[in-house]
């Protein structure tokens, strides 16, 4: 709850301080695989934790025309959905972009689509080599290109001069010049540093000199982001020489202290830009979480809320609160997502619905065998614990006509069924993009398992845990 609260006033100070400066982004054009649904937008709230936010969604109307205002401030990539199937964009402020969007019509009803490799295809509809779309999308191809090619050669020890050669190879065909700020420019720049970073990986300084130091922070970025992301990846436990893991226990696990952690790691050449600094710290912090059990969890969050109050600069205290919520989320005892579905006669149904009870909630496709094969053991299982467990099954089929059908043709599943009513927004909750997939939640709605137990590999132990009274009566046999 803290951290939603900081996170709403952090917005509504960004809000008042900008609102003023907005300048809409108008896109419009025509989605040619559907006249039905919606299109999302979706932004980066930053390109450290990798924190994407729907902005806005627009219906697809006639003929499948659609247009929509996004107010954005400043230049940036955004995400385009259409059910489970993405595609990207740059948007400059101000600007008008006609599309047309298309995409393979086989996957548009899976809720796995981007995994089996569908996206959306976005198509400017007017060329102009002069556009940032046109011209990122050039230089990515030939950079994509110059990789096939020529990657394994970065790592055989090649002399410098031979190395300088290939990579005048894309120079000559994309000059840029290294101290402008536009978007195009610093995205070449960084996009160069990538490859830089291949070659001179144990010279860290001398990339330091050349891509970090002094230099203006691009958080919208995506190619300053990557690059920084790559240079700094597991900085901060072990890769820093001047960084001792000794006192990196000592500031986190003792003394849980933000301020001596910043000076530890002040005593490194490359992170004296408190700025930088500040930025390795957050990124820092959630790899020691997730990957470093010595660490005190309880502490790390401690420290990243610190950050998201007191840090000097904004932009740090969002990461703050995106990189705790993504640390916490989903995992044992943090809240559950509420939501706001449909059941079968169209009725609203809520997490609040369920309210004292344990709940399992099984996320299903009628396309999925194996999750409609789980809910033969689910049934098992919920005629002994009715009385305290409630199962919740949600379908993910797009079409939400399919579940009066389904729960039409089994009536022997006696529990919940609902669907999404057409919103994304508990798909990315709970973050089902793959099935099967189960949630087990308790009585006052928070996790006790994400991913739960399959009713097939151990969803019938963890019952048993929660209702040891009831195991002597149950059959184990299915």
């Amino acid at each position: 709850m803290k951290i939603k609260y900081l996170l709403s006033i952090y917005f509504l100070f960004f809000l008042s301080f900008s609102l003023s400066a907005l300048k809409p982004v108008t896109i419009s054009g025509k989605v040619e695989f559907t006249q039905r649904g919606f299109l999302r937008f979706y932004v980066y709230n930053d390109l450290l934790s990798q924190q994407r936010t729907l902005l806005k969604e627009v219906k697809i109307g006639e003929n499948g025309f659609f247009s929509i205002q996004l107010p954005l401030t400043e230049t940036q990539m955004i995400d385009i959905a259409y059910n489970s199937i993405y595609g990207s964009m740059y948007v400059e402020p101000e600007k008008t972009y006609n599309v047309n969007i298309t995409s393979d019509s086989l996957l548009l009803g899976r809720i796995d689509a981007e995994q089996l490799g569908g996206q959306l295809y976005i198509k400017f509809n007017k060329v102009d080599t002069s556009e940032l779309n046109y011209k990122i999308a050039r230089f990515d191809r030939y950079y994509n290109h110059f990789f096939y090619c020529f990657e394994d050669y970065f790592f055989n020890q090649m002399q410098e001069s031979t190395y300088d050669s290939l990579l005048n190879l894309l120079l000559v065909r994309f000059p840029y010049d290294s101290n402008a700020i536009d978007y195009y420019s610093v995205y070449l720049h960084y996009r160069y540093a990538s490859i830089d970073l291949l070659y001179y990986a144990k010279d860290k300084k001398r990339l330091y000199q050349k891509y970090l130091s002094g230099n203006y922070v691009h958080y919208n970025n995506v190619a300053y982001m990557d690059f920084f992301n790559q240079f700094f990846d597991s900085y901060l436990y072990g890769a820093s020489p001047f960084i001792k893991v000794s006192a990196l226990h000592e500031h986190i696990n003792n003394k849980r202290n933000y301020y001596n952690l910043l000076d530890e790691m002040g005593k490194d050449p490359i992170l004296v830009n408190e700025i930088i600094r500040e930025m390795v710290l957050i990124k820092g912090l959630g790899e020691l979480y997730g990957y470093r059990q010595e660490f005190n969890r309880q502490n790390i969050r401690s420290i990243l809320s610190v950050i998201a109050q007191q840090s000097k600069f904004p932009q740090h205290q969002l990461m703050a609160i995106n990189m705790e919520n993504n640390l916490i989320a989903l995992t044992t005892g943090s809240a559950a997502p509420d939501f706001d579905m449909r059941d079968v006669y169209n009725s609203k149904i809520t997490l609040q619905d369920f309210a004292g009870k344990t709940l399992y909630i099984h996320f299903f496709a009628t396309y999925n065998e194996e999750s409609i094969r789980e809910m033969l053991i689910l049934k098992s299982i919920y005629e002994q614990y009715s009385d305290s467990l409630e199962i919740l099954s949600v379908m993910l089929d797009f079409e939400p006509s399919r579940l009066y059908h389904f729960v039409n043709d089994h009536k022997e599943f006696e529990w919940t069924f609902a669907h999404t009513n057409g919103s994304y927004a508990p798909i990315d909750a709970y973050k089902a993009y793959a099935l099967p997939l189960g949630v087990l939640i308790n009585s006052s709605g928070q996790i006790i398992s994400y991913p739960a137990k399959s009713p097939s590999t151990g969803l019938l132990m963890q019952i048993f845990v929660l209702f040891p009274v009831q195991e002597k009566s149950f059959d184990l046999k299915f």
